[in-house]
């Protein structure tokens, strides 16, 4: 069902986040962006995040979609093709650009694939995360760094109910833990 209230829940949390922010300091400059991940395209995906900063503050929400690759997988007789939503919320330590620490909530699937019989099966479930990264912004500083940025991140991710499947003799077990690095490329309006 496209319209679930589980699969509505990220957006409307930042929706929230984002009302509560214009409520405590409607003065203040806010900054809106939007971002990609380009390794998701590598990776036969795709990815889109917008996001928007207000004092220490930076919180996002985004798509995204991308292809596992083999050396990652424990069980090299599937595929798994991970897409989903995901809200982020992001301490920027006074800063627009420059270090941050954050947290993640996802909600996603990973389609398994069984390679040799293209049987499938879907595994809907939550992650939660903590991340940290790097912000270099290429605006000025005057313009409240306006324009093109850079973010390498990391995130160390705990899907909530790891589970695992059997498809014909072959057996998938989700990881219950996930180390992610990223690079993020974005614009700031």
């Amino acid at each position: 069902m496209l319209f679930s209230k589980k699969r509505n829940l990220p957006f409307l949390l930042l929706l929230f986040v984002l009302q509560l922010a214009k409520a405590q300091n409607p003065q203040k400059a806010l900054g809106l962006e939007i971002e990609s991940d380009p390794i998701a395209f590598i990776f036969k995906g795709y990815s889109l995040h917008l996001a928007y900063t207000f004092q220490d503050v930076r919180a996002s929400m985004g798509v995204f979609g991308i292809e596992t690759p083999g050396m990652f997988l424990d069980n090299k007789a599937f595929s798994v093709f991970t897409s989903g939503y995901d809200v982020k919320l992001d301490y920027l330590f006074g800063s627009k650009k420059g270090l941050f620490m954050g947290s993640q909530l996802t909600y996603g699937k990973d389609n398994i694939e069984l390679k040799e019989s293209r049987k499938s099966q879907n595994l809907w479930g939550y992650s939660v995360g903590l991340r940290s990264g790097y912000r270099f912004m290429f605006g000025k500083k005057e313009s409240n760094y306006k324009g093109i940025y850079i973010v390498p991140w990391i995130a160390l991710i705990h899907s909530i109910k790891a589970q695992e499947i059997q498809l014909g003799p072959e057996t998938y077990s989700q990881p219950s833990w996930t180390i992610f690095p990223t690079v993020h490329l974005g614009w700031r309006f």
